[in-house]
């Protein structure tokens, strides 16, 4: 029996090996699928230009800061002979603060900043918030993620009338600008192109609720009449009497009053037509902090200390 002891030994160290060699092969192609799953990508450099439309209207009695903001991209955001964003992608942005027009000024000023990027897929890319604040935080050990980005900041200028009861128009026009490179995944910007539909011209109805009235002409007077003059008709003589006979008196004159004039009418006054104020119009979309607010923040006073330190 011992002489069939090394041939087993030999047998059972083959065997080992080759448990040892598969499982290296095995994580050996693990790796490998791993490093290939990452896929490729597109980027969008800084400073790329979004053209985008609003969809929701922002009223001028009820807007205050925070409340959201809805858009389309009108055009296709492209890099190379690449789609990175589709025309027809949807945006989803905040609103910081706002400049209302006055009688003297028409013109408002609306800050803004973009959340996230929605593909027709389902592809979302956070532009600004938390998931983008915790990836640029200072735990994070890595830069921001591919589908994320810091946050995107813009400030619209629009002429519009201390009237008009909308700050912003459905389909008013608004550029975001990419204050940093955007890394998309090409697979979903890919799928989602052919998913994607552009909003067609002319898509998008006004949202003001005033509506332009004719102006009433009124009616003119209406003219009284004269009257009629007086009828006469005159009576008969009489006649002279005789040595015989007395005479016969005549009949007076018959009067038959004429009619009274009619005093005219007076006509109804006019009324004037309600005319609505020009709709807004965006003027401009710049970046964040590039240009200056209309009511700027007054510089702080120094105390006397930091005086006497200057001297």
């Amino acid at each position: 029996m011992g002489q069939f002891l090394p041939p087993m030994l030999f047998a059972i160290l083959l065997l080992g090996a080759g448990v040892e060699e598969g499982l290296a092969l095995q994580a050996s192609s693990g790796a490998t699928a791993q490093t290939s799953g990452a896929g490729p990508t597109v980027v969008l450099p800084a400073g790329s230009k979004v053209e985008m439309a609003l969809t929701r209207p922002v009223w001028a009695a009820k807007a205050r800061a925070g409340d959201p903001l809805y858009l389309q991209t009108v055009f296709p955001v492209t890099v190379g002979n690449r789609i990175g964003i589709p025309a027809g992608t949807y945006v989803e942005g905040t609103i910081d603060s706002i400049v209302a027009p006055t009688r003297k000024v028409d013109r408002a000023e609306i800050d803004v900043h973009f959340n996230q990027i929605i593909f027709a897929d389902g592809y979302t890319v956070v532009l600004s918030g938390a998931e983008a604040q915790n990836a640029s935080g200072p735990a994070a050990t890595s830069p921001p993620s591919a589908d994320s980005l810091g946050a995107t900041l813009s400030m619209v200028t629009v002429q519009v009338s201390k009237n008009n009861d909308i700050l912003l128009d459905n389909g008013s026009q608004i550029e975001m600008t990419l204050e940093a490179p955007l890394v998309l995944d090409a697979a979903k910007v890919a799928q989602a192109v052919p998913l994607s539909r552009a909003p067609a011209p002319g898509s998008f109805k006004p949202a003001t609720l005033c509506r332009p009235t004719p102006g009433d002409p009124g009616t003119p007077d209406t003219p009284g009449t004269p009257g009629t003059p007086d009828t006469v008709i005159p009576g008969t003589p009489g006649t002279p009497g005789t040595a015989d006979s007395p005479g016969t008196p005549g009949t007076p004159d018959i009067v038959i009053p004429g009619t009274p004039a009619t005093p005219g009418i007076p006509g109804t006054p006019s009324t004037p037509g309600i005319a609505c104020p020009a709709p807004p119009l965006v003027l401009s979309s710049t970046p964040g902090g590039v240009t200056v607010k209309q009511t700027p923040t007054p510089p702080a006073k120094k105390t006397r200390i930091q005086q006497r330190g200057q001297q």
